[in-house]
């Protein structure tokens, strides 16, 4: 998404009542006709939806007006879980690990898969749930995978231990039912991110030792 229709919805996000056009288009300077693009974009993806507002004392058509579509986001839910959770830093990311394995099950990620080398699978498990993956890189046995940006990269900026807690947790538990696949067993480690919660990540796979 654009930077110009990041502020369209930020704009729908920050009012308490529906908004047409021409106060989207006030609002950020732009033409009426750019504004009703970037509105009727954020409706075909689902972000908004429309009403109109009641006549009153003019005549004609009512006014075509926008607001937010109700969305079940899970990032928002992890948000919210983040807030509430409690503890030490080390005892949420414990948390969030087995958040992660768990949820590896519940989304149908945790299951035999085709891949036969470790980054492979991992490339393809974070590729289902949405990660953009910046490179691989193998050595000495060792494989890191650099996450550009996540689904979770907002909830990242105010509890990164917990994104990357749900990270290894998840992965984890892939690797974990795939081990003959692969031709072995791997740990997961979760590099910290160097951008202060950007979900710029790097996850280091390392052989396990008995």
């Amino acid at each position: 998404m654009g930077r110009q229709r990041e502020k369209v919805l930020g704009l729908l996000r920050e009012s308490r009542r529906p908004v047409d056009a021409q106060g989207i288009a006030d609002s950020l300077n732009i033409h009426v006709t750019t504004a009703r693009f970037h509105l009727s974009a954020l409706e075909s993806q689902g972000y908004v939806r429309r009403g109109s507002s009641p006549r009153g004392a003019r005549a004609g058509r009512p006014k075509l007006t926008y607001e937010l579509a109700p969305r079940l986001d899970y990032a928002d839910i992890v948000a919210l879980f983040a807030a509430h959770l409690g503890g030490t830093v080390e005892e949420r990311e414990s948390r969030a690990r087995r958040i992660g394995a768990d949820l590896a099950h519940r989304v149908r990620l945790a299951r035999p898969r085709d891949e036969t080398t470790i980054a492979d699978l991992v490339v393809a498990t974070l590729g289902e749930l949405g990660f953009q993956v910046r490179s691989v890189l193998s050595s000495f046995g060792e494989t890191t995978v650099q996450l550009c940006t996540c689904p979770l990269a907002e909830v990242a900026k105010t509890a990164p231990e917990v994104v990357r807690g749900i990270q290894q947790g998840l992965i984890q538990e892939v690797i974990d039912l795939n081990t003959a696949t692969i031709g072995g067993s791997y740990r997961v480690a979760v590099t910290p991110d160097p951008h202060g919660g950007s979900c710029e990540v790097g996850l280091l796979l390392r052989p396990a030792r008995d």
